[in-house]
């Protein structure tokens, strides 16, 4: 009566992913890195009249030319997190379905209207993996950048070396 039974661990099954959910929460971390990157240009007194992103060539730039480590690891970090603005657009404007195969695996599909009559923006096949990939890369990039612009905006030299050089008055 004494005799010790085996633990055996349960099999770790993913629940699965629940399409609105998931498309919240990536573009909730997409959100989380944009609103980060407008607070820096404010910052640098980069005009942002067109919104955050409308000026994020030219923070680029300015990350570029710094020799600052953390403005290079931002730099990286922006640069990734900007490959998958695509992504972000067809997620933005999409609408979605859940689909299964005759095997039972389930897909999610997101199907995007065409903004003109030369759009060929292709709707898209989802895998439970690939939709855990694109949240998990998304949080890790909107945190991320969120944390390091952050960091940045409580250095007072860096900033100050990032700052662009504001033009002379003309005096007359």
């Amino acid at each position: 009566m004494s005799a010790q039974l085996p633990v055996i661990p349960a099999p770790t099954a993913l629940m699965p992913i629940e399409p609105f959910d998931w498309l919240g929460r990536v573009l909730t971390h997409f959100a989380t890195a944009e609103r980060a990157i407008g607070q820096l240009c404010i910052a640098l007194d980069l005009p942002v009249d067109k919104g955050p992103l409308s000026r994020l060539q030219e923070l680029c730039d300015i990350l570029a030319r710094s020799s600052d480590r953390r403005s290079q690891a931002l730099l990286r970090r922006i640069e990734r997190w900007r490959s998958l603005r695509p992504l972000r657009h067809l997620l933005a404007h999409a609408s979605i379905m859940t689909v299964h195969d005759v095997a039972g695996n389930r897909f999610i599909v997101t199907r995007h209207l065409p903004l003109d009559r030369y759009d060929v923006t292709p709707d898209r096949l989802w895998t439970e993996a690939e939709c855990r990939e694109l949240l998990r890369v998304a949080n890790n990039d909107g945190r991320s950048i969120a944390d390091q612009i952050r960091n940045l905006l409580q250095n007072r030299t860096v900033l100050a070396q990032l700052k662009p050089p504001t033009p002379a008055a003309s005096g007359a």
